[in-house]
């Protein structure tokens, strides 16, 4: 258990590394960076959680059925990879830019308002207005 936290730990510190050298120019303290870099550490140490968590197998509860309990997980992966594609695709071009460059490219913020020749701020925000109206479609409220 204590090697697989050490594994954990490193691979973080890792990936906080290259984000933060990715982004470098989006540091507000240039001059006192500590709390910056900190701030990116810890929150590539929840994105690692929050992946932990979601691959850990569910309970199995008394009607599971035996035989194939990945392909059920998977048919219900299928299901909701086209759910979330037919609700991308009641969004506006600019809500379906925003969603891409954040989860399929894994941009961050100020790489998204870079490339979108936008302050960080409006980039959040534009991004924020996405997501909700994502959830709207997702839930029925096109």
């Amino acid at each position: 258990m204590l090697r697989r936290q050490h594994h954990d730990a490193e691979e973080v510190v890792q990936e906080a590394l290259i984000r933060a050298w990715r982004s470098k120019g989006s540091c507000r303290t240039p001059d006192a960076p500590l709390p910056w870099c900190l701030q990116i550490t810890r929150n590539e140490a929840l994105r690692l959680l929050a992946r932990q968590r979601s691959s850990q197998a569910e309970p199995l509860e008394p009607h599971v059925d035996f035989e194939d309990p990945r392909g059920h997980r998977e048919d219900e992966r299928t299901v909701e990879r086209v759910d979330v594609d037919r609700a991308l695709r009641h969004l506006t071009a600019h809500e379906q830019l925003l969603i891409d460059l954040r989860y399929r490219h894994d941009w961050s913020h100020p790489e998204i308002a870079e490339r979108l020749a936008i302050p960080e701020s409006t980039a959040r925000v534009h991004l924020h207005r996405a997501h909700k109206h994502l959830r709207a479609v997702l839930e029925g409220g096109y």
